[in-house]
């Protein structure tokens, strides 16, 4: 394919990485979809991670719609709003398999009325069309207030996990550093701009999204490998 052929394929994206960005869009399909079939034909996982893994089904959704027509704000608004539920129920997940119930219903109520505010601020961004980046990153990239609650509630999530490290089995801790170590990576590349591309070939959003489809499915084999370590009825929360 000669450079013209390429401009003529390229021609209906509005830049070079879109194509890439919609493809790879399709891996957190696939990482929603494969830990959903794992855990109906191997089981050992509770409700609470169950629900987790049906957000990233419905998440990639709007992940697609929005890459395919990266200047649709509502999409956008949805895709990054969709992520803010999945990273909420991982709290919840999180804090069922640790937390005594006491603790977590003071951590989900507060995330829940949080996020509330969330949604309603990027509503009214949306509809007013007033919507600017919260912090900048020189030429590279932004992040827009929705994108820094969405950091934030996934910080919540690793902070989590982190704390409560000493109560995983040893078996399933490889597991957890290497879906911590991902999501480090991970939050590094969506720092920089949907259309930043280096070596040719390195598009930080596209590589941002093949990196978290690997650190979901690596998260459904930690729990897999944790819960089935452990004894006991998995739908009960920590006493």
């Amino acid at each position: 394919m000669n450079e013209d052929q390429l401009a003529e394929v390229l021609a209906p994206f509005l830049h070079r990485a879109q194509l890439a960005n919609a493809v790879t869009a399709f891996v957190t399909c696939m990482a929603g979809i494969l830990p959903v079939w794992f855990t109906l034909i191997l089981g050992r996982q509770p409700p609470r991670w169950q629900f987790v893994y049906w957000c990233i089904v419905i998440t990639a959704i709007p992940t697609v719609w929005f890459h395919a027509y990266e200047q649709n704000q509502v999409a956008q608004a949805i895709d990054t709003g969709s992520n803010i539920v999945l990273a909420w129920a991982m709290q919840i997940a999180v804090t069922g398999d640790f937390s005594r119930p006491r603790n977590r219903r003071v951590l989900v109520t507060v995330s829940t009325a949080l996020n509330a505010f969330i949604f309603l601020y990027m509503a009214w961004e949306t509809i007013s069309g007033q919507k600017r980046p919260l912090i900048t990153f020189g030429d590279s990239g932004f992040f827009w207030a929705s994108e820094v609650a969405l950091i934030a509630n996934s910080l919540v999530v690793a902070f989590l996990f982190c704390l409560h490290h000493r109560q995983v089995p040893l078996v399933a801790k490889p597991l957890l550093y290497t879906v911590l170590f991902l999501f480090v990576v991970g939050a590094y590349l969506s720092t920089a701009k949907g259309d930043y591309v280096t070596f040719r070939i390195v598009a930080w959003h596209a590589t941002w999204h093949i990196l978290s489809g690997c650190g979901l499915i690596t998260l459904w084999l930690f729990n897999y490998v944790r819960f089935s370590e452990a004894p006991g009825d998995l739908n009960d929360a920590r006493a």
